[in-house]
């Protein structure tokens, strides 16, 4: 099964991570790759807010990897494949397979720029035994000498998440994702965006292995991603979209959309 208009040969590469080894909940995000694809089906190629369409566009699918279940190797899998790959998209798995992706990116650039829209701040410095848990990500992320963090919409972590989200230079809190249009005309780094879809309320998105309350619109996500100025997009990833817990199919097809949307805003 492939991403809806894939074609054999671009240099956006669609991959599916499917990992859910850390959950602390729900498991089932390992099912999400197949599932976001499965609802692009339903999706029409041209996006009418944006006037373009998938099918003017050059991006591949290559498919999933095959992840071992420890933490640690599944790490030196993601980013060996990602270093191979000149954009990558990668559908999640959990959020524990960002970091990989942004370590390889990394190495590309003087500076990165992660914009990480989520409900849970992800900065803890170990979770369950190990520190590549989903709960970590971030905390691994801004261990990456070159790379600042962005976070949109966060509403859950513990205080010692929070303290070092307010004392850490290299971190930016958006409450609104309205704002990040303003904000981000002031970076000049090349950007990589990672949505946890526990990012929107679970009235949106209840397919999700940890819910929380009081998160963000469809309707206020797009209007905010319509709107934000040109930049250097070096990649992005929708992560944590777990099939079993969306028997409505809701959730799929929100992140179905933001690929399609996300692929024609940067590429098309």
């Amino acid at each position: 099964m492939k991403f809806i208009s894939a074609k054999d040969r671009g240099d956006v590469v669609i991959f599916g991570a499917p990992y859910d080894s850390t959950t602390c909940f729900r498991p089932g995000a390992r099912f999400g790759p197949d599932g976001i694809r499965l609802f692009s089906e339903n999706l029409e190629e041209y996006s009418p807010e944006l006037d373009k369409s998938l099918e003017d566009l050059e991006f591949t699918d290559a498919g999933n990897l095959e992840l071992p279940a420890q933490p640690e190797r599944m790490v030196e899998e993601i980013y060996s494949f990602v270093k191979g790959v000149k954009v990558p998209v990668m559908l999640g798995g959990e959020h524990s397979v960002t970091y990989p992706v942004v370590k390889a990116l990394s190495e590309r650039f003087t500076e990165l720029t992660v914009i990480q829209f989520d409900a849970h701040a992800d900065l803890r410095e170990e979770y369950s035994g190990t520190p590549y848990s989903h709960a970590c990500v971030m905390r691994r992320v801004l261990e990456i000498p070159n790379t600042r963090l962005i976070q949109v919409g966060i509403r859950s972590g513990t205080e010692e998440e929070f303290e070092l989200m307010r004392e850490s230079d290299r971190i930016t809190f958006v409450r609104e994702v309205s704002e990040l249009a303003e904000l981000l005309s002031g970076v000049k780094t090349p950007l990589y965006f990672t949505v946890d879809i526990d990012f929107f309320d679970p009235s949106f998105a209840p397919g999700t292995g940890t819910p929380e309350h009081c998160g963000a619109s469809p309707v206020d996500f797009f209007k905010a991603i319509y709107k934000l100025p040109a930049a250097e997009v070096v990649g992005f990833d929708v992560v944590e979209v777990s099939p079993p817990y969306d028997p409505s199919g809701i959730t799929q097809a929100l992140a179905a959309k933001l690929v399609r949307e996300f692929l024609l805003k940067f590429w098309g």
